[in-house]
Formats: structure tokens, sequence, C-alpha cells
């Protein structure tokens, strides 16, 4: 977990406090009678305030609509009779992450508002509070057929709070946010190198792309930023460490990777890897990831681990710097005999749509999540357009589980057997800028790499068939300890890591595996398994 998350935990617990004292709402523990509604609307309509939360550039407004008045809010007054009024739509999380804990400290929230995925510790403050409407009832009533297929018990149940459901999640299927090994594969080919089955191709093949460009080249990203354990991935895997992950053990109880034996072994290879000039003899400098980019798109990197959607970013501007170059993504390779794994979460949201305590007509709120899960996924879907991601505003974000590699199999499908005609409208535009690229559009290659035939996405399937997941089991709140220590052993360890990789002893890393448990490891361990045993 990052940093930022503890900090935010203990801002949250005193305005929380402060907040809580002032909840004047009437409790509604169970639906109320639903309003009057003459053909489908609301007679009279139902008037909701909505903190929408972050709007940024990635949401391109038709001409005519604005946050306060688009499609979104046409839509639900129109169709339904409900007025959505806008209250709430920064260009920031952060900013928005502000304003909206001025709103608890004055109860002032709005009916209906957003938390985003990465603060659980916001939500289960907000329900400690008794901020939140309970939605239990009102999701097994009044939720469409259509919503609770795209919900289903496994994305539900893991955020369920002592068995009831305080928010609807925007839930994403964990499976899409596994890591795989993107190499240049024009380089193999001027090289005449063949493919790698084994992480030492992999390590032979940055070898060989150094050799092309000694001066300048090397073979791997590296950094001590907290998203740079993402960028050496593959190589984590390959030793099967899995830091700052918790893992289940062989007794069924959760151990944090970043101590486990093999991370000795991946720091062993780091240190290896540097002595021969594969990683950036800088690498501790610049940590914001600009020189990776820049590195990538300039011809001194061909291999980088990274997610299925690698191609529209970064590697779509390495395509547009050199349009010979060539990417091809594998699955993560071993090191040893034992296969490599791939690590995701076991529970992935990338929101959460949080009903204020006392609201009068849940129905209503089920009724627009209704209308978004079957604009979009629906009988009647229809596809946002093109670059708008209208979506984002929308009162609800109810998406198709696993949708990309939906979108990939349905795709490749339509080219196989050149019918289009069941194809989604998202899956068609996508269809459409596939041909675009294979009719000369350079810009849609990273699309054609990710959902064509053969795309990325497909790697997936090849992971859930292989049985090669291993799920990071923690996804509450930081706990009591995490607040006060994880800061101090953060530090630890990144201390450890630089000097290991820059050719310190590797023993320092037992060392620091007896600093970490003394140091409030051992408490956090505790506290991780109290609430894993307990949820």
């Amino acid at each position: 977990m990052k940093r930022g998350k503890y900090l935010l935990g203990i801002v949250l617990i005193s305005i929380l406090v402060a907040g809580c004292n002032k909840n004047t709402a009437t409790p509604n523990n169970s639906p109320s009678e639903p309003a009057n509604k003459v053909d489908g609307k609301y007679d009279p309509p139902i008037e909701m305030t909505f903190a929408v939360g972050r709007v940024d550039s990635d949401v391109n407004f038709p001409d005519g609509q604005t946050t306060k008045d688009n499609l979104w809010t046409r839509k639900v007054e129109e169709e339904l009779g409900i007025k959505l009024d806008v209250t709430l739509a920064m260009k920031s999380g952060d900013e928005y992450n502000q304003k909206l804990n001025a709103l608890i400290v004055t109860n002032d929230l709005p009916d209906l508002f957003t938390v985003y995925g990465g603060a659980i510790n916001q939500v289960d403050q907000i329900i400690e509070a008794d901020l939140a409407e309970d939605l239990t009832e009102a999701f097994e009533k009044y939720a469409s057929p259509l919503v609770k297929k795209l919900l289903p018990d496994e994305a539900l149940e893991p955020l369920k709070r002592d068995g009831k459901l305080y928010f609807l999640p925007a839930v994403q299927d964990p499976a899409e946010e596994g890591f795989m090994t993107w190499i240049r594969t024009d380089w193999l080919k001027k090289l005449n190198l063949p493919e790698p089955k084994t992480f030492q191709d992999v390590i032979a093949i940055a070898e060989a792309f150094k050799a092309m460009n000694p001066d300048q080249n090397y073979g791997f990203e590296a950094g001590t930023a907290d998203w740079n354990m993402y960028s050496l991935s593959g190589l984590f895997s390959a030793y099967h460490a899995y830091p700052n992950a918790w893992l289940k053990d062989a007794d069924g109880n959760l151990v944090n990777g970043t101590i486990l034996p093999e991370m000795k072994d991946a720091l062993q290879s780091l240190q290896d890897l540097k002595k021969k000039g594969l990683i950036h003899q800088e690498w501790t400098v610049s940590d914001d990831g600009e020189r990776s980019r820049e590195d990538l798109i300039n011809g001194r990197l061909g291999i980088h681990f990274g997610q299925w959607w690698a191609p529209e970013w970064p590697l779509q501007l390495v395509k547009d710097h050199d349009p010979e170059s060539e990417w091809k993504a594998f699955p993560f390779m071993s090191a040893d005999d034992k296969p490599s794994l791939h690590l995701r979460q076991t529970v992935q949201v990338n929101s959460f749509y949080v009903l204020k305590k006392g609201f009068a007509h849940p129905e209503a709120f089920f009724d627009m999540v209704n209308l978004v899960a079957e604009h979009y996924w629906g009988e009647t879907a229809v596809a946002d357009p093109p670059a708008s991601e209208l979506w984002k505003i929308a009162p609800a974000d109810v998406q198709l589980w696993g949708k990309n590699i939906v979108f990939q199999e349905s795709v490749e499908d339509a080219f196989k057997s050149d019918d289009t005609s069941k194809l989604r409208p998202t899956e068609l535009q996508l269809y459409e800028r596939i041909v675009d690229y294979k009719d000369g559009a350079n810009e849609n290659w990273g699309v054609a790499i990710e959902y064509g035939e053969g795309g990325s996405l497909g790697i997936y399937d090849t992971y859930t068939q292989n049985n090669t997941w291993i799920n990071n089991e923690f996804y509450g709140a930081p706990t009591p300890s995490m607040t006060t220590k994880q800061a101090n052993l953060d530090k630890l360890f990144l201390e450890t890591f630089i000097d290991i990789v820059n050719g310190g002893d590797i023993n320092k890393f037992d060392t620091f595996v007896e600093q970490w448990k003394k140091q409030g490891g051992d408490d956090i361990t505790k506290e991780v398994n109290e609430w894993y045993k307990s949820k």
C-alpha cells in the first residue's frame, strides 16, 4: 500500500470523530415505500444531489454538454423522472477527497457520492460513522437481473461489512490486472534470437539488446518508488518473490512477501544485473518514471514488464517514434523448474457509490444503476462517442465482469468469422479501429495489439488455464499498526533494497527481516491475520 493511504486514514479518523456526532439523518434501515411512478417515471420527480468525483481531461463532453448538464443528467430525468444535481466534480482526485472530507465534517453530504477505490479505509470510516445507507435489502429488491449478473457474489461478498452492503462498488475482474513481459520482437528478428521460454532467456535477450548499443542500452527498468516494484514484477515473479503482497502460507495464515526467502534470491539477481550494466547505473536518481519512458521511446530499452494495456501506453509512444518497432507479450517466465506465478488483487475496486444515510428512496438509486447497466451492457446497449468516456460521469459504474477479456475474445472471433453482427457497440468500435490500423492508421496499433487476433488480453486466459495466479489476500483498511509503523518499515526495506542492488552484502537481507519483525512487522502481521479470520 502506498504511504499516502496511511496518512489519509489518520486524517479521516479525526475528521469522522467530529463528523459522526453530527449525523441527524433519520435512520432508514430498510427501503421505504417506493415513490409514485407514471409510465416508469417518478411523478412528482425525485431530486437527488450527486458528487460525481473526479472529472478529468479524459472526459470529453460533446457540444452542449457540461458536468451538470450531460447525457446522464438528461437521461435519468427524461426516462426516470429523477433530477440529478451534480454538486461536486473536481479535476483531481486529491482535490475531490479534500472537498468530500469537508462535507463529512459538516454532515453536509450529497445524497449520492463517489469514493475512490484506493480508499477502502475511507469507506469503512464512513460506515462506522453511520453516514452510509444499508443497501442490502434494496439491492435484492430493486437491482435488475442484469445488474445482479454484472455484480456476481464473488465481486460483492468480499466487500460486505458484517454481511451488509453499504455501497455499490465499481468492481473489475482482478484477472485484468495481471502483468506480462513485453519484448521488442523487431530486435529479436534483427539479432536472429528465438522467443524466450525461461527467465534466463530473458536475461540473455537483455544482454543482446545492450550489446546493440553498449553505451546507451540497458536491460530492465528499475527505480525506488512504489510503482517500480511493478516495473520489476517479472523479475520478482521469476524467483517467486512478491514484495508488499500478503500471501497465504501452508497453514492458511497471511505472510508478507517482502520478508520471505525468495526475496533474497530476487535481490541477488538484481545485484548481478546491475553489475552487468543491465540496470541503469543511476537507477535511484530519477524515480518518476520519466527516464524509463524516454528510454523506451528512444530505443534504449527493449523489455518492459507491464499490463495488457501497455501497447496504448507507453508502447504506442515507441511506435509513434519508431514505426518499425514491434512488441509482443509473453507470460512471466521462471528462473527454475517451478512455474512463475502472476500476482493479482483478491478484490479490484475502482470506486464506491455511497448513498447517504436516510435518503428516502433507495429504489431511485437502483433505477439509475439499472439504467446505466442497460445502456452499456443490455440488449439495447450503445457505446459512448469515441474518446468521450462519458461513463465516468454516470451515477453508477457497472461493468461486465472481465469485460476487456470478453471484448478481446469477441473481436478476435469476429475477425476469424468475418462476422460483426454479434459484436456489442464498444466491441464494434474496437473492431473498426483495428481495421483502420490494418489500413495504415498507426495510431491504432496499441488497440490492435491488445484486442486483435492473439491480443495481449488473451494471455490472461493462459494464466487461468495453467492456474498460475497468486492472490494478494489483504484488501482491508490499514490496520492500527500500519498507520503508525508502516512508513518506517517501507524506509527500512528501501534502504536494504538499494544497498544490496548496489553491491552490498546479500546477507543484509536476513538482518532486514529481523528488524522488520521487531519494528512493527510482527504487529502488522498479527492484525492482518485477525482481519483475515474475521471477514
